[in-house]
């Protein structure tokens, strides 16, 4: 009996397993179509590809498709190549994590408090070049030496006392790319070489505007191209390009030892403060353990991620601004068997208004956020951000009227009581949580 069982059951667990292609398919069609993604995607499981496809244009004006083999920039994402190449210079007793920035900047404010260990963590309190106002150097179109630029933002104040706090700052590997450099006497992109040859990647590497890059994908915000963005200022923190499979082919070699060893990996891939490790984000989606990163640069938005329940890979490269976090957290929810809903034309309904009374309140998704009636609607409010107005598609969801994918749903008893709600982004069903007061 056990046998016929195990012989009824196997092609149902087969036809679960095969469906994941065609959810994953079915959910990237209505993200270009209604959502209009455009770039790639690659999801592997145990290291092997079960979904890659690409969408959307890599160049408008000659209406040029992309595909898998597009190079992407992928922004913040060059952080976890910057750490490994700092590690790989610890192995070789070159550097030491304790060493000071003041080693390799003397001139550096506050240089001897800051460690290269707070560098690569976000620990430093150094203020994060990009919220600064452009500079007479005007980086963003010309070269400039790094030595140059970190001219440009060494005296602002810090944030805290070094060590005391985490808080992200593209600064951190800034000054982490400048280290390789004095320490090895090469250029960066000369070091990041060696790192990249040494996991086996063809299609990766730092960016420049002015070189032939086959295959590169242009960037664009909504129907307007970039303007030209040269490399000075992402440099070390996010100036690099790549492909989704070199990411996957990136990611298999990182955790699988083969770029560092096992106990450098380790280390870098230890959830500090911050829930950051070095250039990784290592927390969970709801349960589910992942190690991954994400970048944003103009025209650019990318992911990549690593998720230890089921041990598979998600990438998402954009070259339009997509939200590819929210894609990402897609296809990782299909992967997870998590609920997740495929994007679709919200339109706005005629409620009862006095419902909404049920739904105002305190509630928490990874932080709180506090729905208001404010003139008869209901608005989300979050302190230090405007106010948004959530619209009615029933009387029990709400789509977010800032034109981003995200969704409210509420169940309620015979009374009207909140007695379950949820946050719908990117499709990604997750649990929203109402705090009683």
């Amino acid at each position: 009996m056990k046998k016929i069982l195990l012989f009824l059951l196997l092609p149902f667990a087969a036809q679960a397993q095969t469906n994941y292609p065609l959810k994953l398919d079915a959910y990237m069609r209505a993200q270009a179509t209604i959502s209009h993604f455009s770039g790639s995607v690659l999801v592997a499981q145990k290291g092997k590809v079960i979904y890659s496809s690409a969408f959307g244009e890599a160049d408008k004006e000659w209406h040029v498709k992309n595909t898998v083999a597009g190079k992407y920039r992928i922004g913040s994402i060059t952080k976890q190549f910057t750490a490994a190449c700092i590690l790989h210079l610890e192995e070789q007793g070159k550097l030491n994590l304790d060493d000071k920035l003041s080693k390799y900047i003397p001139d550096y404010p506050q240089g001897n408090q800051v460690t290269i260990h707070m560098l690569l963590n976000q620990t430093t309190g150094i203020t994060d070049y990009t919220s600064l106002p452009e500079t007479d150097l005007h980086a963003d179109v010309l070269d400039v030496a790094p030595a140059d630029f970190i001219k440009s933002f060494q005296s602002q104040p810090y944030l805290f006392t070094p060590g005391s706090r985490w808080a992200y700052s593209n600064s951190n590997y800034f000054l982490l790319g400048y280290i390789v450099e004095k320490v090895t006497g090469e250029s960066f992109a000369n070091y990041l070489k060696k790192i990249t040859d040494k996991a086996g990647l063809k299609n990766t590497g730092m960016d420049r505007p002015d070189t032939l890059l086959p295959y590169r994908t242009h960037g664009y915000m909504e129907d307007y191209n970039i303007p030209f963005y040269t490399m000075s200022g992402p440099y070390a923190a996010g100036g690099m390009y790549s492909t989704v499979d070199d990411l996957l082919a990136w990611d298999q070699a990182l955790l699988g030892n083969k770029v560092l060893s096992e106990a450098t990996t380790r280390k870098m891939t230890t959830a500090y403060m911050g829930h950051y490790g070095y250039g990784l984000m290592i927390d969970s989606l709801v349960n589910h353990p992942r190690i991954w990163h994400s970048g944003g640069i103009p025209g650019y938005r990318s992911v990549i991620s690593w998720y230890k329940d089921g041990d598979f890979n998600v990438i998402v490269l954009s070259n339009n601004e997509s939200n590819a976090q929210y894609v990402a957290g897609g296809l990782a929810g299909i992967m997870l068997n998590m609920p997740v809903v495929n994007p679709y034309v919200h339109k706005a309904a005629a409620i009862n208004n006095a419902v909404i009374d049920n739904y105002v309140g305190t509630y928490f998704v990874g932080n709180k956020i506090e729905l208001i009636r404010k003139e008869g609607k209901l608005y989300r409010k979050i302190n230090g951000v405007d106010d948004i107005e959530l619209i009615p598609e029933s009387e029990k969801k709400f789509y977010y009227s800032d034109g981003t994918d995200r969704q409210i749903e509420f169940v309620t008893d015979a009374a009207g009581k909140v007695v379950k709600a949820s946050v719908i982004m990117g499709g990604l069903k997750l649990p929203l949580e109402k705090i009683e007061e």
